[in-house]
């Protein structure tokens, strides 16, 4: 679950602490176009270079660890690599600002950045981006943005000093079992009762006919649901509500007033298409969280998801998926138009690292061509840059003992990537999720109409703002 509380109150908490060690891992690799030999890969006290890192244990945390071994014989440079849960990177990279532990490089949820980035806690990479000569021109324009913070409530994707460089993307995509959709039978009885051929939704109409249809029915002895998505009270419910309030052209803030926006008649009927499609998903999706999308989906009980694009090595998993190779993706479907929540995990240097420069130099060889590339045959998240989306190395790649590629989501993922959007871009996102996801909570039990929840929502979000 997300942290509830800010990062002043937790910063100011943690200087009264007493001083805290950080916990060697395993090692990951990166350097920047310039070699380790430039700074010779050693401190000042001629001692070979140890970085201290924290990730995500998760698999781009894991291919970190993996490409660690190569760096450390390719530099002499050694990366300890820790993986650890989404609110102990949080509590650790508050510590190490803190100046209460040694840590030079943190994977932080792009939704840090502004937070950080606006206390002065992170180290700006433009210097060190021109003295590498890291290009960040062959980066996605919105994997790059996720790392940049210029001040301005909103202001994701207008550009700002870097903080961060992108290791990862995800954002939502529209994941549909094409073996049902390519059915027969499934076509004629879809096309007998709506009147038009069944085929991958693009519009949130045809996604709830789909939805509909698909509902109830019975496949190979197993009973399957309409879709799915993290619905879940903390933040699942946030952010797919998040794709579709973003596909009917709806915002969460006046970004010129700071007036929260969530009563809108854009927002209203956005959250009431939301709310409506749940009845077509499995009992318990209002507790769903990450997991239970992803297993549900590699167990064969959906027909579509609204789900993290990276999440698709869930069900291409021989070893665990009941629906191997049955998968296909698309854009996620438009009210006015696709516009998906977005996800990232760039990668920063806390201010009170002292290898600030070699801790550079990992994170650009980490993000160097052949690396964007490695870290995705790894199992990492999807690759950050351009070339990376047709390299032959991974869209000529099979899932194994199948003749299904094992990134087929890239078409859709390319296009899904010029038009996502990121959660709330502002220091204070997190305590508004927090909020927020109260009163869709109570929209999505039937504890409060839609309009009486949203309406709730922009009074709270005001009088957190005050």
């Amino acid at each position: 679950m997300k942290k509830n509380f800010s990062f002043m109150i937790l910063l100011s908490s943690l200087l009264l602490l007493s001083a805290c060690s950080s916990e060697p891992g395993s090692s990951p690799a990166n350097h920047a176009g310039a070699s380790a030999s430039e700074s010779g890969g050693t401190a000042k006290n001629g001692e070979p270079v140890t970085l201290n890192s924290v990730f995500l244990a998760s698999t781009w945390g894991t291919s970190v660890q993996e490409l660690a071994k190569q760096y450390e014989k390719e530099t002499g440079v050694k990366v300890n690599v820790e993986l650890v849960g989404r609110d102990v990177i949080y509590q650790k990279i508050a510590t190490s600002i803190a100046g209460k532990a040694n840590y030079d490089l943190f994977s932080v949820d792009y939704n840090w950045i502004p937070e950080f980035a606006s206390q002065n806690s992170l180290v700006p990479l433009d210097d060190m981006i021109k003295t590498y000569h890291f290009d960040t021109s062959k980066l996605l324009p919105k994997a790059l943005a996720a790392g940049q913070w210029n001040g301005k409530n909103g202001s994701f994707g207008e550009g700002g000093t870097i903080y961060g460089l992108p290791q990862t993307v995800h954002p939502h995509l529209l994941w549909y079992r094409s073996d049902l959709f390519n059915n027969e039978t499934f076509k004629q009885e879809f096309k007998a009762k709506y009147g038009y051929d069944l085929a991958p939704p693009k519009t949130m109409k045809e996604f709830r006919d789909a939805s509909e249809f698909f509902n109830g029915k019975v496949v190979d002895g197993q009973k399957i649901y309409g879709w799915a998505a993290q619905a879940s009270k903390g933040f699942g419910n946030v952010h797919t509500w998040l794709t579709f309030l973003y596909s009917n052209e709806g915002d969460v803030f006046d970004w010129n007033t700071m007036k929260s926006s969530l009563s809108t008649p854009e927002s209203i009927e956005a959250t009431k298409t939301w709310v409506d499609l749940l009845q077509f998903s499995p009992p318990g999706i209002n507790d769903y969280t990450f997991v239970e999308v992803a297993s549900d989906a590699a167990q064969g009980r959906l027909a579509m998801a609204i789900h993290w694009s990276w999440s698709a090595f869930e069900v291409d998993d021989p070893t665990k998926s009941k629906t191997l190779g049955k998968w296909d993706f698309a854009q996620t479907p438009a009210m006015k138009k696709s516009v998906a929540d977005y996800s990232s995990w760039p990668m920063v240097i806390p201010k009170s690292s002292k290898n600030s420069d070699e801790a550079f130099k990992f994170m650009a060889w980490l993000e160097s061509k052949e690396n964007d590339v490695n870290q995705a045959l790894l199992g990492a998240g999807d690759p950050v840059r351009e070339e990376s989306y047709s390299d032959p190395a991974l869209t000529n790649k099979l899932i194994d003992g199948t003749n299904v590629k094992q990134f087929r989501r890239y078409d859709a993922l390319k296009e899904t990537m010029k038009t996502t959007k990121a959660r709330p871009w502002f220091p204070q996102d997190e305590k508004w999720e927090t909020t927020v996801s109260e009163y869709l909570s109570a929209a999505q039990h039937k504890r409060m109409s839609v309009e009486e929840a949203l309406k709730k929502a922009d009074e709270a979000v005001n009088k957190m703002m005050k």
